[in-house]
This record gives structure tokens, C-alpha cells and sequence, in this order.
């Protein structure tokens, strides 16, 4: 047996006894090449083990993960044909290669340089911005082992991302820490974002908060409170209602999240009535202001494509809001929450109320100018604000 086939043996058998740490390939035989270095780890993915591959090129990095049988036989063709070194640890002993440009190997064995076995399994992932993961196991997102249901990584992203940027937002805020905050998640759907927030900042964060999600449907809010009631989170419940009915008297913080076409602006427009002091859209469908607007040059030959049309229409829309919330005493800010290979609806629109500021007719003459120059003759949250 060769000293190349014995470090290949000893890293099965290190495999086979799950004594395996970390192998390590180094000082490519071609000294021009990119590669400079590979190194080899041992995990799970979805409860089945593979080695994950580090490949070390001079200005990146590529992982890959391969089925046992087939990264062993990767191993034994890179340490012929790309590198001379190799160092192969495991928590028995450690083994040392080196290729000579002779074309002699030395396999030198050591003592085992770690004791303790690295994490194994990367597909189990802990919420860090919440107390607990039950409520994502209630409402489907993870297992009863915590792990992310394979059809919910995207949820799973947008729930923490969301909870992240809300919170973040809420901390900066002047509302007294001390004193109940109310929060409202307008068109709660499921409740994934409700019980999320309402758990970070009760939970997690020891905030004194009610929180109230509306739906229009039925099923899902006697679902949720269901879940709530069941989790004991006290300061929680969902009510039913369409958004444009709802009677909000006060709240501190708006949330809506994904409401259709003017179902954001009836949000926006809840939230400014209550005198909100934080407001968060995620806004969807931007159908009003497309049928709306009415397009002449140099505009009508830029936008003469459908695609180019909606999103357009889409930018004009959220604009026209932001302009809108500011002329209301709000200081506005528009930007991509996720990112879109986890969803196409991934703007966010912030509105934080200014000390002192009820009006601001700069803001209102520049949503004037926007809305002359795209021809849009109406746009519905003007018409709450400046008709009821």
C-alpha cells in the first residue's frame, strides 16, 4: 500500500469511526494555477452525511458537498493531479502528506492536534431573534426538531429579516420603553410576521407590547388566536375585519406587510389618522396608479414594453406614498428588506413621525409634480387624506 492509498484509508476509517475532523489540501502542483487550496469538512445536510468541499481559488471561494463515496474519489484525484501536500485531522491522530517534485511521498503520522469533534449539521437553524421557535413550529415553518420545513427557507429568511429591520426601527423610536406599546399588523394573513414581532419584542426583548393582527378571513383568525391562546402569549390576538373598515383609533406602530394594490394605502392612511408613530409597508400589486397613469414622451418610448410599464408603475406608486407619508409630518425611506431571490415583493416603505412636524408643503408640491409628469389624474390615498 502506498503512503497515498494509506491516507486515504486512514481518512475512511476516520469517516467509518466518526473520528474525522478536517482534511486539508495544499501547494498545487501547477504553480500558475487558481486554486490554491482545498479543505474538506464532514457534515449533515437533511439528516444525510456528506464531505462539503472549501475550494480556495485566489480571489473566491466555492463550496460544494458530494455523497461520501463520490468526495473520497474526488480527494484521491486531486492529491494525484493538483496538489502535493495534504493534512488529514481526526480526533485519534493526525497524518501529514507531502509529495516531492521526485516524485517520493512521506505520510507522517502526529498526535491528534483537536479533541473535540467539529458541528456536524448545518440544516438545523436556531431563530436568534427569538425567545422561542415554537410559534414557527405551530405555524408550520420548522419541525418538531427545529429544523426549516423544506418548502419554507424563503419564510423562514423573510420572518428573521423582517423582525430584524421592525425591531431595529421600534428601538430608535422615542415611544417610552416602559409604557405599553400598541402595535397593529394590518392583513396578518397566517400570522407568521405578527407572532414573530410580538415574540421578539415581549419575549426576547422584555417590551411591554399588545399586538393586534387583522385578517379578513375568518379561519385564519380563529387559527391564530388558537395558537396564541396556546402559547400563553398574553399581549396577542388577531381580529376580523378588511383594512378600510377597521376602526383604529390608536396605535403606535402600523405594519402592513403584502397588502393588495390600495389595501397599503388604506393601511397608510389608518396609520396616519391614528398618528402613528412608526408605519411599515411592504407594499403588493401596484394596479391603481398603471391603470392610472397616462404616459406621453420621451416616457411613452421607454415604457412602450408592458414588463417596463408595471415597474414603472410600481416605482411611481411607492413614491407617490413616500411623498404623501412626508407631507404628513413623516420622515420616509424606500428599500429592498429581502432579497429577491427569496421574494419579488421585497420593498419596504418606513414612515417614522417628526417632532413637531404636521405638514410639509415642499414634500406635497413634489407629489404634485410626480403625479403631472407620469399624467396620473388620481391617486386613492390622496383621496383618503384629503376627502374624508
Amino acid at each position: 500500500m502506498t503512503n497515498l492509498e494509506k491516507l486515504i484509508f486512514n481518512l475512511e476509517e476516520s469517516l467509518r469511526k466518526d473520528t474525522f475532523v478536517r482534511l486539508t489540501l495544499s501547494k498545487p502542483k501547477d504553480a500558475a494555477s487558481d486554486l490554491k487550496k482545498l479543505i474538506v469538512k464532514f457534515i449533515y445536510i437533511k439528516d444525510e452525511p456528506y464531505l462539503s468541499f472549501t475550494l480556495r481559488h485566489t480571489r473566491k471561494d466555492i463550496t460544494k458537498n458530494y455523497a461520501l463515496q463520490k468526495g473520497i474519489a474526488l480527494i484521491d484525484n486531486y492529491l494525484q493531479s493538483a496538489f502535493f501536500n495534504a493534512n488529514l485531522m481526526s480526533t485519534e491522530a493526525d497524518w501529514a502528506l507531502e509529495s516531492l517534485p521526485s516524485g517520493k511521498v512521506k505520510l507522517i503520522q502526529k498526535k491528534a492536534s483537536v479533541q473535540q469533534l467539529p458541528k456536524r449539521r448545518h440544516d438545523k437553524v436556531k431563530p436568534t431573534h427569538f425567545a422561542s421557535q415554537q410559534f414557527l413550529v405551530e405555524l408550520g415553518v420548522l419541525d418538531a426538531k427545529g429544523r426549516v420545513q423544506k418548502d419554507k427557507g424563503d419564510k423562514f429568511k423573510q420572518i428573521n429579516k423582517f423582525v430584524e429591520i421592525v425591531g431595529a426601527h421600534i428601538a430608535k423610536t422615542d415611544l417610552p420603553k416602559s409604557e405599553k406599546i400598541r402595535i397593529h399588523d394590518m392583513g396578518a394573513g397566517k400570522g407568521y410576521l405578527t407572532f414573530a414581532l410580538y415574540d421578539h419584542l415581549a419575549n426576547k426583548e422584555g417590551m411591554p407590547v399588545e399586538t393586534t393582527g387583522v385578517e379578513l378571513r375568518p379561519e385564519l383568525v380563529q387559527l391564530c388566536n388558537k395558537i396564541a391562546d396556546k402559547l400563553d402569549f398574553k399581549g396577542l390576538d388577531f381580529g376580523e375585519g378588511f383594512i378600510s373598515n377597521y376602526e383604529l383609533i390608536h396605535t403606535d406602530v402600523l405594519i402592513a406587510l403584502h397588502a393588495c394594490d390600495t389595501a397599503t394605502d388604506d393601511a397608510i392612511y389608518k396609520g396616519i389618522q391614528a398618528n402613528a408613530e412608526l408605519i411599515i409597508c411592504s407594499p403588493c400589486c401596484h394596479k391603481q396608479v398603471r391603470k392610472a397613469m397616462k404616459v406621453q414622451a420621451p416616457h411613452a418610448d421607454i415604457l412602450g414594453h408592458g414588463i417596463l410599464m408595471e415597474r414603472q408603475a410600481e416605482i411611481v406608486t411607492d413614491t407617490l406614498r413616500a411623498l404623501l407619508m412626508e407631507a404628513h409630518g413623516y420622515k420616509t425611506k424606500i428599500f429592498e428588506f429581502v432579497s429577491t431571490e427569496h421574494s419579488g415583493k421585497n420593498l419596504m416603505i418606513v414612515g417614522q413621525k417628526r417632532k413637531g412636524v404636521s405638514r410639509n408643503n415642499e414634500s406635497l408640491d413634489a407629489y404634485h409634480r410626480l403625479k403631472q409628469e407620469f399624467g396620473v389624474e388620481k391617486h386613492y390615498l390622496e383621496e383618503l387624506l384629503f376627502t374624508n
